[in-house]
């Protein structure tokens, strides 16, 4: 398949794949140019993680990552903002991406879901914040740390 009707196949098995798009990412992923990956808000994703602090019980990031619906990545990474797009892709690998809502202000960070180098879900952290250096992986521990006003959420690094 060449033309419009390759890019709109591969955008239609790319939708079907991630049900309810979170990510949207145009480009290399499907023939040409750089990757665009486009940082979205998700409230189901924010309120699985609220559920943590609220209750008091640490969960696993698999646990929690299921409860919002997200499946088929290997790692987690949290940007506190401000933060460059170049800190970004140097940190996870993926060069030449550019991260469409970058959150200047306004938010408490970004929360990046990859398959090995490919984005799953991109999102805008609110409330509450998440305290991670490195990755998390699915078996990492995801606790509450209530301190402060609003709390935060303490997820368990498995690597830088």
């Amino acid at each position: 398949m060449t033309g419009v009707t390759g890019v709109a196949s591969c955008w239609a098995r790319k939708l079907t794949i991630l049900g309810l798009a979170a990510v949207a990412a145009t480009g290399a992923a499907c023939g040409g140019g750089p990757n665009t990956v486009e940082i979205v808000e998700d409230p189901v994703l924010e309120t699985a993680f609220e559920k943590v602090l609220a209750d008091g019980e640490s969960r696993t990031l698999g646990e929690v990552a299921e409860a919002a619906g997200i499946s088929g990545w290997d790692r987690m990474y949290y940007f506190r903002v401000p933060l460059l797009m170049s800190e970004v892709n140097r940190s996870i690998g993926t060069e030449s991406t550019i991260w469409e809502n970058l959150p200047a202000t306004g938010a408490d960070g970004v929360i990046i879901f990859l398959s090995g180098n490919s984005v799953v879900r991109a999102v805008v952290d609110h409330a509450p914040s998440l305290d991670l250096h490195g990755y998390a992986t699915a078996d990492s521990a995801v606790t509450a740390a209530p301190g402060g006003a609003r709390g935060t959420i303490a997820v368990e690094a498995k690597g830088r």
